[in-house]
């Protein structure tokens, strides 16, 4: 049983979240799903957050060498001590077969010592980041690295583009990590002990399959566990009791046990066992009558960059770049589709907010599923174009949402316990409300498509078919 001579922080880490995962990392690399584009999409912003901060200390050197190659980071960031270098990017350490790089560390002549700060691409310090930063920090201290203070860098909320200098806060958490550094090495122990086993160490499952990240290999262990594919955990809001539940060996949604439920989780249970669609047409209707004809079935794509691009936005605010709109003037006429997809590197706002409010004139009621999502952009634009500021207002009091209407009234098996569009949708209307297949096929990859739709180095023909793609998903009737 071969063990790598060198260990990532990264790998390490998950073994903090579950030794059974670090084990299969290396010994059962075969059962790891590949990475999806949606978790690649996260690495990458977190590369563009690390390289934005970088730009603090513009004479920092970089340790440019892949992040597979160890020996080679290694041997240039020791190089760069020797020379006394002050600002270093990605410097690299190890021992006793753990392996770190930090994102930047700053030597000062006065105390001959290191500053080291840890970029993260969220907008706070969470727990994870101290036991992240901690391990970190043990590597490096150990490697010979005299530490003077440890900082995560943060994005910080209140950073409005175009200016960008306060993008970043600055927490120390030095104080914090002095009290984790004397459990770091039993853990670390207990890891090193595991991988050396012979077999799978027995783990069962937990809160820790999803917390703080997804463990790639949730499906295979949760098979082997034999959890149905409609359970407990399926249940609407059901949130931590759901492991009490394990714990006492209720799984099934025919259990018996199974007690002490919410209406809506009743109602699951209910329509598992009859295998019966529940509907409630009275207060279906009840809930409908406000609704007023001409309908518009508003849906928005968003973007929502960590490091922001147009102007007043903030680290992670939501922009819309594409609506679809379908207008129902009576019940017997025809939909009449409008849309507006943004496609080049302008701020998407000016062209849209016209566009928007065309779609949108009348007095009838706007129709969007998780009415809240789109009540906001529409808040956020108005604050934005001072000249159409009364006009977006007046949408938000028109506003109709579909989804209270099924949560209450409607379940289908189909749901599986969720109340997601794209589980409510093909469940009701049938497959052909389905996104599978489709090159768009959700919001995140809305968002990949627009970014490579305006990206300079995207030919004309991939290009024109990531904006029929996108085009195509707006079309599709959503409610």
């Amino acid at each position: 049983m071969q063990i790598p001579k060198l260990l990532s922080k990264t790998r390490l880490m998950r073994g903090y979240q579950c030794l059974r995962s670090i084990y299969m990392t290396i010994h059962n690399k075969e059962l790891e799903p590949p990475v999806t584009p949606d978790l690649q999409a996260i690495f990458d912003q977190g590369n563009i957050v690390g390289a934005e901060g970088r730009k603090k200390y513009p004479h920092g050197v970089l340790v440019d060498f892949p992040a597979w190659d160890f020996f080679g980071s290694l041997k240039k960031t020791r190089e760069l001590l020797k020379e006394e270098t002050q600002v270093i990017f990605e410097a690299a350490f190890e021992y006793k077969g753990c392996y770190a790089r930090a994102d930047i560390i700053v030597y000062s002549k006065d105390t001959k010592r290191w500053s080291v700060y840890e970029i993260k691409s969220t907008t706070k310090v969470k727990d994870e980041h101290l036991d992240d930063v901690g391990l970190q920090a043990w590597i490096m201290s150990n490697a010979g690295l005299p530490i003077e203070k440890i900082c995560i860098m943060h994005l910080n909320t209140g950073c409005r583009f175009p200016n960008l200098i306060s993008l970043f806060t600055e927490v120390d958490v030095t104080e914090d990590l002095r009290n984790r550094h004397m459990s770091i090495a039993p853990r670390l122990t207990e890891i090193f002990k595991t991988i050396k086993e012979d077999s799978v160490p027995e783990v069962d499952i937990g809160p820790h399959c999803t917390s703080p990240n997804e463990c790639p290999f949730i499906k295979h262990c949760w098979t082997q566990k034999k959890i149905p594919d409609l359970s407990v955990f399926n249940l609407p809001g059901i949130k931590s009791k759901k492991w009490d539940l394990y714990a006492k060996g209720i799984l099934t949604l025919d259990d018996p046990r199974l007690a002490d439920l919410t209406p809506v989780q009743n109602r699951v249970v209910e329509v598992f066992k009859s295998k019966k669609r529940f509907i409630d047409t009275h207060g279906i209707k009840k809930a409908m009558d406000s609704w007023q004809f001409p309908l518009v079935f508003l849906d928005f794509e968003t973007i929502n960059p960590a490091i922001p691009r147009y102007d007043q936005t903030s680290p992670y605010q939501q922009v819309p770049f594409q609506f679809s709109a379908h207008i129902w003037d009576s019940p017997e006429s025809e939909l009449i589709h409008k849309e507006y997809l943004h496609t080049d590197i302008s701020d998407p706002r000016p062209r849209l907010i016209l566009s928007l409010l065309e779609a949108c004139k009348g007095n009838g009621s706007i129709v969007a599923y998780y009415s809240s999502f789109e009540t906001q952009r529409i808040s956020e634009m108005a604050e934005y174009s001072k000249e159409h500021k009364g006009e977006l207002e007046s949408l938000g009091d028109r506003f109709v949402d579909p989804l209270p209407i099924f949560r209450d009234y409607v379940y289908d098996s189909g749901f599986e316990g969720s109340f997601s569009l794209k589980k409510v949708a093909p469940s009701i209307l049938g497959d052909s409300q389905s996104y599978d297949g489709m090159l768009v096929d959700n919001g995140t990859a809305a968002q990949r498509a627009f970014e490579e739709i305006i990206a300079t180095a995207t030919n004309s023909d991939r290009r024109q078919e990531l904006i029929s793609a996108s085009l195509s998903t707006a079309v599709k009737i959503r409610w």
